[in-house]
């Protein structure tokens, strides 16, 4: 007998300006995944704030509860240096 096969879906569920390492702001999200675990991430402002245009968010404050998708296009420019984890 086969099993469902369910896809994580990581929920935004803190959305926060921080300083960032060179004094600009940067966006500092936090995940929860299904498993309970959670991840942080910081985005900087460019990166973040062309994630949610495409996502039709106005503010930060309307990412919580977002899916992580929201900010998928931020973090594939990580290697551009847009967006690192906010573990050392």
């Amino acid at each position: 007998m086969l099993g469902v096969v369910r896809a994580m879906t990581a929920i935004i569920t803190r959305a926060t300006v921080v300083g960032g390492h060179d004094g600009r702001a940067e966006i500092e999200v936090e995940l929860t995944h299904d498993n309970g675990g959670t991840s942080t991430i910081s985005l900087d402002e460019e990166a973040c704030t062309a994630s949610l245009d495409r996502a039709g968010v106005g503010s930060i404050d309307e990412l919580v509860g977002q899916p992580w998708s929201v900010v998928l296009p931020a973090l594939e420019r990580q290697g551009e240096g847009h967006a690192r984890s906010r573990h050392p």
